[in-house]
């Protein structure tokens, strides 16, 4: 392994140390609107709805301030964050009906599950795709 590697390894490692970081800050406000929904009696969807588009402006401004540290074009970054978001949620939204449909979990834990798509997806899309640099 040359020093390039091991430089871009520490890069990468800190993106995803920056993004785990403020990804926590934004799931426990993004959960707690969800499950404050939901205990509204709001359904599972409608409260993920909620927790997503209060999630969805928090997420961008920690991304771009935070995580990646860019100062690229708002319009063009908020417009490819709009479609990295839109891509992810559908994901999310996929995974919490099958995960309540198909595989009959409870409500809260197919939240969770969903999550963890919409996570994965959301950091692929916003590292190579809405902040990159290249």
């Amino acid at each position: 392994m040359n020093k390039n590697d091991v430089s871009g390894i520490r890069v990468e490692a800190n993106y995803i140390a920056r993004y785990s970081g403020s990804g926590l800050v934004n799931t426990v406000v993004g959960f707690l609107v969800i499950l404050l929904a939901m205990a509204a009696g709001f359904t599972p969807v409608v409260s993920n709805v909620a927790g997503y588009t209060v999630g969805f402006i928090l997420g961008f401004v920690l991304s771009k301030k935070f995580v990646f540290r860019s100062n690229g074009h708002f319009v063009g970054e908020s417009i490819r964050y709009l479609a990295a978001f839109i891509v992810s949620y559908l994901i999310n939204l996929f995974v919490l009906y099958l995960a309540i449909t198909y595989l009959n979990m409870h409500a809260v834990v197919s939240q969770f599950v969903a999550a963890i798509a919409y996570t994965v997806c959301m950091y692929i899309l916003t590292r190579f795709f809405v902040f990159n640099s290249k």
